[in-house]
């Protein structure tokens, strides 16, 4: 191939990739930025009339049920993305028991729910633990001694409520005033100072390995994408409508002026920053299947002075807890397996093996079962685990699980979201994409009210269904899974072409003297 046919193909991938996925770069731009301020965003919901219908609530699809906690014999209360709602078994009716949390659906998705022996109601939330007034009947938000307020699980341990954040585990008193005990949890045994490669590219690509200002920073980059794209169509389309306007005899001096200034600009912030546009682009590809099953399993060492290396071996990896009373022992899933330890907490934790596979979504269901046997459920499926013989069963398929060494897909057929048995031993699977599944019987699950149907979706939730490009998937179907990487890979070729093509020019300016 010649030099002049190299340069027209280089250019022509600068060109029309770009031109084809500038709307996604503007799309996946500002959705990055609301993903990186939950908080601001919390508030803000959006109507699911206007989604797709795999988005819209039905047959408890979508996390609308986690799980459950009996109040009485005939009063049930449902926890999960909706809210909390109380079913009636007596004369079949719901009744709203969210009163009490900030607005904004976000607000509304329950972690965890547990009915002490005091008789109090608390709940977890992604913005911290919440406890039930029932003379106000509403809930009273406990104000967290740390900022590391997203409650993932719930345990009643001796006279204590222990709360297991992302990060620490907590404990208060469960009767007399509120009063918060960090509870150390040692590193576990054979600790290698490691954390999973997975979590170390979302943090990249997020920007928040550094904090706060590492997100700002992600933030501007997600804005110079943006420019990127508009320049580069101002680049296209102004030249053309200012030669058909001297065609017409008019001017077209301001759409030159256009040209010129965004030329320069989208050149010179394209090469300052294209390290990091490269690497934001990287990073956001493996954070989806397929490519993610190849890094799903990998360790590397911390990024020294970033949050990862905080000194807490347990950063952002705490998903579920499970306490024991007849062997006073602990389980403690987390985002890299499940460990065992004893209640004290006074030796190291013990990786458990084997152990049922769990999606890097974490653990939905993490329940004592009988004769020693453990319901672990995720979007890799739902199994019953005996971790004294390490026997493991597909809970819904009935047959034996063996563990294998080769990576597998971290999403199956049976994304299990959430857990119910009713007060008869009927138990009730709840699949986040098919909605409830009867397990072993006929019963049906009561049917959804149109008040829940109704609930609205935060918009940090929507911003993820765009940035994860799940919300396509009813205009392509499955090929919706190698979007991200091929909207990355045309990323990546757009760049590296405009460096090409910018070193070329560079190099044919005369030096000067």
């Amino acid at each position: 191939m010649g030099r002049k046919r190299r340069r027209s193909l280089i250019k022509w991938l600068h060109k029309w990739p770009s031109l084809v996925i500038v709307i996604f770069i503007v799309l996946w731009a500002c959705s990055g930025v609301i993903l990186n301020h939950r908080h601001i965003f919390s508030s803000f919901d959006v109507n699911r009339d206007y989604l797709p219908g795999e988005h819209q609530y039905r047959n408890w699809n979508n996390a609308s049920v986690r799980g459950s906690v009996r109040i009485d014999s005939n009063l049930l209360w449902f926890y999960g993305n909706t809210g909390v709602w109380q079913f009636n078994e007596s004369d079949q009716s719901w009744l709203d028991r969210r009163d009490g949390f900030h607005r904004g659906a976000d607000h509304h998705k329950v972690n965890c729910m547990l009915l002490s022996s005091k008789g109090n109601i608390y709940a977890g939330t992604r913005f911290g633990l919440h406890i039930y007034d029932k003379a106000d009947e509403c809930w009273n938000e406990v104000p967290f001694p740390h900022d590391d307020e997203h409650v993932v699980d719930l345990a009643e341990i001796r006279d204590s409520l222990w709360i297991l954040t992302r990060s620490h585990l907590w404990k208060i008193p469960l009767e007399g005033e509120i009063i918060f005990s960090r509870v150390p949890i040692p590193a576990p045994l054979g600790y290698d100072n490691k954390v999973g490669l997975f979590k170390t590219l979302w943090v990249i690509h997020s920007g928040a390995i550094y904090g706060q200002i590492g997100k700002l920073i992600v933030d501007l980059v997600a804005l110079i994408f943006v420019f990127l794209a508009l320049s580069g169509l101002i680049y296209f389309f102004f030249p053309r409508i200012a030669k058909r306007r001297k065609k017409k005899a008019k001017s077209s001096s301001g759409l030159s002026r256009w040209t010129r200034l965004s030329v320069k600009w989208h050149n010179k912030v394209g090469i300052w920053l294209v390290a990091i546009l490269i690497l934001t682009a990287t990073t956001g590809m493996f954070l989806r299947p397929p490519l993610l099953i190849a890094i799903a399993s990998g360790r590397v060492g911390k990024i020294p002075f970033s949050v990862l290396d905080d000194g807490n071996p347990w950063y952002d990896q705490l998903r579920r807890i499970l306490y024991n009373e007849e062997d006073d022992r602990l389980l403690i899933a987390t985002s890299e397996g499940i460990y065992g330890a004893n209640s004290k907490l006074n030796s190291p934790p013990e990786y458990i093996y084997p152990q049922p596979p769990a999606s890097v979504m974490g653990y939905n269901v993490f329940t004592q079962y009988d004769s020693g046997n453990i319901l672990v459920g995720s979007f890799s499926g739902l199994f019953l685990w005996h971790p004294e013989s390490g026997v493991i069963h597909n809970y819904i398929s009935g047959q034996l699980y063996i563990n294998t060494i080769a990576p597998a897909n971290p999403l199956s057929a049976d994304m299990v979201s959430g857990y119910h048995v009713d007060r008869m031993g009927r138990e009730y699977v709840f699949d986040y994409n098919r909605g409830v599944i009867w397990q072993r019987h006929r019963t049906s699950f009561p049917e959804m009210p149109v008040e829940i149907s109704e609930a609205r979706m935060p918009l940090w939730n929507f911003a993820l269904e765009v940035h994860t490009a799940r919300l396509f998937k009813p205009l392509i179907g499955d090929f919706y899974i190698l979007f991200i990487p091929l909207f990355g890979l045309s990323v990546l070729v757009t760049l590296t072409s405009g460096i090409i093509l910018w070193i070329r020019k560079y190099k044919r300016r005369p030096k000067r003297r």
